[in-house]
């Protein structure tokens, strides 16, 4: 039986609270999966920098996963959100890689890591981590491989879990073969593409199984239009036509001049789930206004059923920005939305494991905070950036993965 609960740990390497770390914990028959986040406390850190909040961070991490039996080489899946990417990179590669070294994690056993520029909401803060660790329960089946394309830093990982074969490819970009961003947007968008097409075909898969995305746009308001063009031109090529579950948001990327990367997820083995596209009333599909993905996606393992709910604004179900100009009304959409989709299959806010927001202006974080209170959106790793959305008048943006018992 799925069991799904949150944690909450305040590590400190001083005297006063230094680090928020709490984590979601999934535990089946075959292993205890666990979504964290890990976020210096803006007022006792601010002043230090992102060297020493990274520190903190990670030490917050450590402790919250040696409380649920874990720890650091547990990790298989990381995402940075930085203030500065272009000024904090190096220190925090640096104290990542300590952290990681102190635990003997180190080469193809590290996590894979994506880092973009997506400062967090609250004041001071330089860094925020999500972070996926997964480990064996007695009597389960767990591995994790760490798969080695000659690629500039892409990384695969692939994960067995009884049964089940996960595969996730992190930072493809559409730099060129000498890992140097070039190009224009859309050289480098279809570049992205066949990249992480080569990956699946090296494991035996195709675009057509891929379940979900992540499109990180350096300038979104440029350039969507251009990814989307460049995704429905590839999706028709390749016959997609269960379009995966997707997030496309800005997010500043590294190295400069790089202007998208992707992130990818899918099950190598398809035949042993339940997999199907999830709808609500609520929304209509976006591939209608030319965006080729699915609100979300629905993956029931003999175990546990995960859905993977899509990067979800205030759009009413023509298609349409609703209460344009309205932060407040928006944010009520967005969750409306959210709440509507996971409701289509029996879940609700108390199932998220996992959940990113993005916000156009960090100054509307306490109303936000304020809402999420008043429609249940707690006890969840939740993790609340600054960052352009996929139309200018849109203010806000949430994603979130829910995980449930099979019936």
């Amino acid at each position: 039986m799925t069991r799904l609960m949150t944690v909450r740990h305040h590590a400190s390497a001083h005297p006063r609270r230094v680090c928020h770390a709490e984590a979601s914990v999934v535990t089946t028959s075959n292993a205890t999966e666990i979504f964290a986040r890990c976020a210096p406390i803006a007022s006792a850190t601010s002043k230090h920098g992102c060297e020493t909040q990274s520190r903190v961070l990670y030490k917050g991490l450590a402790d919250l996963l040696e409380q649920l039996g874990a720890g650091l080489g547990d990790v298989v899946i990381e995402k940075a959100y930085f203030r500065e990417v272009k000024a904090d990179f190096d220190d925090f590669q640096q104290v990542r890689k300590e952290a990681y070294r102190q635990r003997g994690v180190t080469g193809a056993m590290l996590p894979a890591t994506t880092y973009l520029e997506q400062p967090p909401c609250r004041p001071g803060q330089d860094i925020e981590l999500q972070a996926y660790a997964v480990i064996p329960v007695p009597g389960g089946r767990l591995q994790v491989s760490t798969l080695s394309p000659a690629r500039d830093h892409l990384i695969v990982k692939l994960l067995d879990i009884g049964e089940a074969r996960h595969l996730y490819i992190g930072n493809v970009s559409g730099r060129g073969l000498n890992g140097e961003p070039s190009g224009s947007f859309r050289a480098q968008s279809d570049r992205m593409f066949d990249t992480a097409l080569e990956v699946l075909r090296e494991q035996g898969t195709a675009f057509s199984d891929v379940l979900r995305t992540w499109i990180y746009l350096d300038d979104i308001d440029r350039d969507y239009d251009e990814l989307n063009a460049s995704r429905n031109l590839f999706f028709e090529r390749e016959g997609v036509r269960r379009l995966p579950a997707s997030t496309g948001i800005n997010g500043g990327l590294y190295p400069p001049g790089t202007g998208c990367t992707l992130d990818v997820y899918t099950l190598l083995n398809p035949e042993i789930a339940q997999i199907e596209i999830m709808h609500t009333p609520t929304l209509n599909e976006a591939d209608e206004y030319g965006s080729a993905f699915s609100r979300g996606m629905k993956m029931a393992l003999p175990e546990q059923t995960y859905l993977f709910i899509s990067g979800t604004a205030s759009v009413d179900e023509f298609g349409a920005t609703a209460h344009e100009g309205d932060i407040r009304a928006q944010l009520k959409r967005m969750l409306l939305n959210v709440e509507e989709l996971l409701s289509a299959q029996g879940a609700t806010f108390a199932d998220l494991a996992h959940a990113v927001t993005y916000l156009k202006s960090a100054d509307d974080l306490e109303l936000f905070e304020q809402i999420c209170d008043d429609r249940g959106v707690v006890d969840v790793p939740h993790t609340i950036v600054e960052a352009g959305v996929c139309r200018p008048e849109l203010l806000c943006e949430m994603e979130a993965i829910a995980v449930t018992s099979t019936q």
